[in-house]
């Protein structure tokens, strides 16, 4: 039988601690949380090798009575609580009495605290839950805990640690999320002897904003103020063009605490919807102020998670408070400059990987002709050309000696190719010039009869194909700005462009040891979440493989200077987060399984999108590798790249079939 014993005192210290104390990060977030409480408004955070080595927490706050200074560090002492009905009401953000006794029981601490009644100041020592002793010592009103060789008595914890920047990053983003929590306080953190940042403490929310999340984050906002009967929703959003690639900028407080819930990220995210892409998250500092009693935050040790009372209410709360900012005329009139924004004219979305074949015969579509149902004179479909100077001026000018040719383009974008060999067309290129130049038909030249013209339909035949003799591949046209719509003998096909794009290139990346890279004229700065930054500092040279070179820029930041070959400087940021994301949420999978998704996530981005404006060179080209039957028919995500209807399906739909 079993027997059954009481623990000795320090084995059930050691237990307790790990519910409390689990990183050099859940240590500060305590002291930080003490001092607050105290009354601080200055506040210096310093850290030694990611804080394992050494934390120092300074402050001007009320200070500790010296009578009460070793009972601070007895478990379930506290000055916040006294009884259960304070349970229902909880205003500060310590309450429990477990952080210093746990923190002591696997540390080496030194405190020196004054009040302003004390003539001087005293230090008090304890070690391993072992009691040094106290005496006399100097400062200011406040008080300052050094916390030494963490984790020193209990080897089997410090094991689970990662590596020192990794723990640095953590108590970075701890610090951060209390700043943004306590704008009238101002916090520094001195990370191995370098100031990280410091916040002013001038109570406002946007200047905290600005020195702990960057000025990039900040500078656009929404300001979010809204009462709900008992619930007040204040703070800042992003507008829906900035929403980023995971929920990493989303920080959550219920009054003055930070918190992660589910309710207020749902009513969040609803108020956004059918505003941002999917797969796109908004950011925002928010805080929900409520009565004390409507809300349990004894849930865990942590007091990161919390119950309320009524929950429907906080959704409504959180949901009405960021609607409103959204539809305001301010967040209305950003969005509206943003997608109408004038563009240069003739500017054409560059897509790297799609080179066109030389032999590939196409004159693009030119402002010059013009399209009627009446016959235009000559004048009127050339009005500038006169001289061969202002034929070249004009770069691409045809003339046609029937306009009937150019009816069937009334309603099409797309440019047209013109045989040479037919004989409405006629262009002559001078070998020393670099543009066509139009030849004039005399004014008494007979105009050709229909069956003379060139089809009216936009037909793109390569050199090869002709050589072959194989059916030409003709581009009809884009639809939605998506889709490909071509034929090819008894044929219509429809191609995803942008499906189509990314599987060429995942195969091109797919196919190379080294991905080449790009140095970037500027290096970009991406914000990260600090599990999110230590899981692509751990896989640095995964990302290199694949031609992304970045940096720890310290604090929550990382510098990225060299991205693959395709990728545009807009798609940097989005692709760094995206793929610091999958790094967390997949850090299991086998290294071969994670370079398989960085090759998807830079396929994508780097791919043609959708709306984007492609000539019909680029369209051709794109439709004949795909037809061509050498990289399978569907994108890296598993969707259908091609569809295909024939004549004879297209005719029973319609009843034509005998």
């Amino acid at each position: 039988m079993a027997v059954i014993h009481v623990l000795d005192k320090h084995t059930a210290e050691l237990i307790a601690a790990g519910e409390v104390v689990e990183r050099p990060a859940s240590v500060v977030k305590e002291l930080l949380e003490n001092s607050i409480d105290a009354g601080a408004k200055q506040i210096t955070v310093s850290i030694v090798r990611g804080g394992v080595a050494q934390i120092e927490v300074s402050d001007n706050g009320s200070g500790i009575e010296v009578e009460y200074i070793a009972t601070a560090f007895i478990r379930h002492a506290t000055s916040k609580i006294s009884c259960q009905q304070d349970l229902e009401s909880i205003g500060t953000l310590g309450f429990r009495g477990e952080a210093l006794a746990s923190i002591a029981s696997v540390a080496r601490i030194q405190l020196v605290t004054c009040t302003p009644q004390d003539e001087f100041a005293y230090c008090y020592r304890i070690e391993g839950g072992e009691e040094i002793g106290i005496e006399p010592a100097a400062r200011p009103v406040g008080t300052t805990i050094t916390v030494s060789d963490l984790f020193y008595n209990t080897p089997a914890r410090m094991k689970f640690l990662k590596k020192d920047s990794s723990e640095g990053t953590f108590v970075a983003e701890t610090i951060q999320r209390i700043a943004l929590s306590h704008p009238e306080v101002s916090i520094a953190f001195i990370r191995e002897g370098k100031q990280q940042f410091r916040t002013p403490g001038t109570g406002k929310l946007m200047d905290t904003i600005y020195t702990v999340l960057g000025r990039e984050f900040s500078k656009e906002l929404l300001s979010v103020e809204s009462q709900s009967g008992a619930y007040q929703v204040k703070g800042w959003i992003t507008p829906p063009r900035c929403c980023r690639a995971s929920r990493a900028m989303q920080y959550f407080y219920i009054n003055g605490r930070f918190v992660k819930n589910k309710t207020m990220m749902a009513a969040l995210e609803t108020a956004y919807k059918g505003t941002v892409m999917q797969g796109k998250f908004p950011g925002c500092v928010l805080e929900l102020q409520l009565p004390p009693e409507l809300v349990d935050v004894n849930v865990h040790p942590a007091k990161i998670e919390v119950r309320f009372a009524h929950e429907q209410d906080v959704f409504d709360a959180v949901y009405k408070g960021v609607k409103l900012a959204l539809s305001v005329p301010q967040a209305s009139q950003k969005q509206l400059e943003f997608s109408t924004k004038p563009q240069p004219e003739h500017k054409q979305m560059q897509m790297p990987s799609i080179s066109v074949p030389p032999q590939t015969s196409v004159i693009p579509k030119q402002e010059t002709i013009i399209l009627a149902k009446q016959q235009p004179t000559l004048s009127q479909i050339t009005p500038n050309v006169s001289t061969k100077e202002e034929i070249r001026q004009e770069k691409y000018v045809i003339t046609t000696r029937n306009p009937k040719a150019f009816s069937g383009l009334c309603s099409s974008s797309l440019p047209y190719t013109v045989h040479h060999k037919e004989p409405d067309l006629d262009v002559m290129v001078e070998e020393d010039d670099s543009f066509p130049v139009v030849e004039q038909p005399a004014a008494e030249t007979e105009l050709p009869t229909q069956e003379e013209v060139v089809p009216s339909q936009m037909e793109l035949v390569s050199q090869e194909e002709e050589n072959k003799g194989s059916a030409p591949l003709q581009i009809v046209g884009e639809m939605f700005g998506t889709y490909i719509l071509a034929q090819r003998g008894q044929e219509m096909c429809f191609i995803d462009k942008h499906a189509a794009h990314e599987r060429i290139l995942y195969e091109k990346l797919k196919n190379q040891q080294m991905a080449d890279g790009q140095l970037l004229m500027e290096p970009v700065s991406v914000q990260l979440s600090a599990e999110q930054k230590n899981a692509v500092l751990q896989q640095a040279d995964l990302l290199e493989q694949q031609g992304i070179q970045l940096e720890d820029f310290g604090g929550s930041t990382v510098l990225v200077r060299t991205v693959p070959l395709d990728i545009s400087p807009s798609e940097v940021e989005p692709l760094v987060e995206e793929l610091a994301s999958n790094l967390v949420l997949n850090n299991r999978q086998s290294r071969t399984e994670k370079a398989e998704w960085v090759l998807h996530s830079i396929a994508c981005r780097a791919a043609v999108k959708a709306g984007d404006h492609n000539s019909t060179e680029e369209l051709l080209h794109l439709a004949q590798q795909i037809l061509e039957g050498e990289i399978p028919l569907f994108c890296p995500h598993g969707r259908p790249v091609i569809l295909k209807l024939t004549q004879k399906e297209l005719e029973k739909q319609f009843g034509r079939q005998g």
